[in-house]
């Protein structure tokens, strides 16, 4: 439950600023986490400045950012959830550089702190690109490249550092949406020892070391026909 009061403002080229408060409450139980012997509720808030424009017929740009407090669901180990500070942003740069070609740019920053005092808990970075070229009516490729990167700090949270590089590739010949043929090829890079280990102290399991290793390829091929009777 809470309260979400918001002031927009609109402007010409389709250009808006917007201003969002919210106060919300959260209840977590001993069925939720089994560190917790009674119920807890929390009351957090989150302030949002968000902006969008599409001023440039070939581009478009949104950013928003919060800053407020945001429940810790990963404490230390044998600690329960608390509540910690929170800023966040998403910034998202669409770009038209031609009628067949578009391709969307995204960074994402989640961060927790302690409420008093500046020792950070982890952030979360996430940097996107998705590009998609529509050859002809029937031909189009699209590609996806994702780079993750989560810095924990050890004393507060029980969540690893670990950092995450994944492609994804994908071919498709469409002659209508019950015809079609996809040609797809994945690949994932991440932080793991090879062979994989269990970490016992990780909220994954899996103990990470400094270097990239690949520890996932996928390729497929997937045709779909309609027969009409």
């Amino acid at each position: 439950s809470g309260i979400f009061p918001e002031l927009k403002f609109e402007f010409v080229g389709q250009t808006f600023l917007a201003v969002t408060y919210a106060l919300e409450t959260e209840l977590l139980r001993p069925i939720d986490f089994s560190v917790l012997t009674d119920n807890i509720e929390f009351r957090r808030h989150t302030t949002v400045v968000a902006f969008d424009t599409g001023l440039l017929r070939q581009m478009t740009f949104h950013a928003d950012y919060r800053w407020g407090s945001r429940v810790l669901y990963d404490s230390p180990v044998g600690e329960p959830p608390s509540l910690a500070g929170r800023t966040s942003a998403n910034i998202t740069l669409t770009v038209r550089p031609s009628r067949s070609l578009r391709i969307d740019n995204t960074y994402l920053l989640f961060r927790l702190h302690e409420r008093k005092g500046s020792s950070g808990i982890f952030n979360d970075h996430i940097i996107r690109s998705k590009w998609n070229y529509q050859y002809n009516k029937e031909l189009s490729f699209r590609f996806i490249g994702e780079y993750d990167a989560l810095l924990a700090n050890p004393a507060n949270t029980s969540l690893k550092t670990s950092k995450r590089f994944n492609a994804d590739f994908l071919v498709t010949y469409l002659l209508h949406p019950n015809t079609a043929l996809y040609i797809g090829y994945n690949s994932n890079l991440e932080n793991v020892l090879l062979p994989l280990q269990s970490d016992p102290g990780a909220v994954n399991g899996l103990a990470r070391g400094r270097s990239f290793h690949n520890d996932g390829r996928n390729f497929f091929v997937k045709a779909s026909y309609l027969f009409r009777f």
